[in-house]
């Protein structure tokens, strides 16, 4: 019997996605043998029925949420972040800085999407699964506030068994910290530390410039990930930040963290 040929197409680009946590257009171009003209119609067609998504950081096709294992704990940052990614564009719509979108995994913070791009304000760029500095990070500092005391003590312990190689993480770790979340609590949000370049070495070696403020994601109790704004730290910004768009990253806090509900995210009851 003969068998429709355009759909053998959507069919082995579906695969390949399926495969690959992540395929730019020319991979799938080597990867099928396609033409990249019939690779993007096909593409077209799978986002607009819900079976593939086009990442807004690192532009990037992925495997929709509908076709993901609710139940793989590594499939959670992918998840997560598709749900977010319509947010966070609609965020940066309304605020002029863009944000992200960091996932709770193995006690540590994962980068699963972000609106740096879609800014063109030049801010550094990270890729996805990049891990930040749990202690000078604002959403760091957003999860150790706002997280349960045993995860909490679970972050602090691995922390503490594999000492980071920044200074000034050390210094926060052994004085400073109680005090920094108890601060974070009553504001209701982290900030990233002055002394933190954005990367895992000391700011004299690297210094992205930047400053942050960070949100909690809670669902069922539980923070599941954490959402930051950003901006360069010599326009000297934090306080106009909070007072005019905190209110809209908590919003948007709240509008993923339903949305994970809807979608059944597998989150365990506190």
């Amino acid at each position: 019997m003969k068998t429709i040929e355009s759909l053998e197409r959507g069919l082995e680009v579906l695969r390949s996605l399926e495969e690959y946590r992540g395929q730019s257009l020319a991979d799938l171009h080597r990867l099928t043998g396609m033409p990249k003209s019939s690779l993007l119609r096909i593409l077209n067609t799978l986002e607009k029925a819900g079976y593939a998504w086009k990442a807004i950081s690192d532009s990037q096709y992925r495997r929709s949420i509908s076709l993901a294992s609710r139940k793989r704990s590594d499939e959670l940052t992918t998840l997560i972040s598709e749900i977010a990614a319509p947010f966070l564009s609609q965020l940066r719509q309304k605020v002029l800085w863009p944000s992200d979108i960091l996932v709770v995994r193995d006690c540590q913070l994962e980068l699963g999407e972000s609106s740096r791009r879609q800014s063109n304000l030049g801010v550094t760029l990270y890729e996805i699964g990049a891990r930040v500095d749990m202690i000078l990070s604002a959403p760091g500092r957003a999860y150790l506030a706002f997280c349960s005391p045993e995860e909490r003590d679970a972050v602090l312990l691995r922390i503490e068994a594999n000492p980071s190689p920044i200074a000034r993480s050390r210094q926060v770790l052994q004085h400073e910290l109680s005090d920094i979340l108890a601060q974070t609590r009553r504001c209701g949000y982290g900030s990233r530390d002055a002394q933190f370049g954005g990367r895992n070495v000391d700011i004299d070696e690297f210094d992205d410039g930047l400053d942050a403020i960070a949100v909690p994601i809670s669902c069922k109790g539980n923070v599941i990930a954490c959402m930051n704004l950003v901006w360069p730290r010599k326009y000297r910004l934090k306080n106009k930040i909070v007072r005019e768009h905190l209110a809209d990253l908590q919003n948007t806090a709240a509008l993923i963290a339903a949305a994970c509900l809807e979608s059944d995210i597998p989150v365990a009851d506190s």
